[in-house]
């Protein structure tokens, strides 16, 4: 993805993306690439900065996806809150 994309993605500006890619360990540069003069990441590059420099990113996307699995369990019939096999 161009670097363009994950500033939209994250909501944060082209310096901030670019201070996260040099906070990376050196494994990083094995996710980014140089494209027609074009900074390109690689999909775990992006999930790299996000678990790693963009916590609150991570965090809500954790709990977007929590929220979708449990509607889904809910529509399916399950409870959601049933822990009544336990002890």
């Amino acid at each position: 993805m161009d670097i363009k994309q994950p500033c939209k993605y994250f909501n944060k500006k082209d310096i901030t993306v670019r201070k996260a890619m040099k906070k990376c360990d050196s494994g990083f540069e094995e996710r980014k690439f140089l494209v027609n003069n074009k900074i390109v990441i690689a999909k775990e590059g992006v999930k790299w900065i996000c678990k790693n420099v963009f916590k609150q990113k991570y965090l809500k996307l954790l709990e977007k996806y929590k929220m979708e699995l449990t509607e889904l369990y809910t529509e399916v019939g399950y409870h959601y809150d049933d822990f009544s096999h336990k002890n």
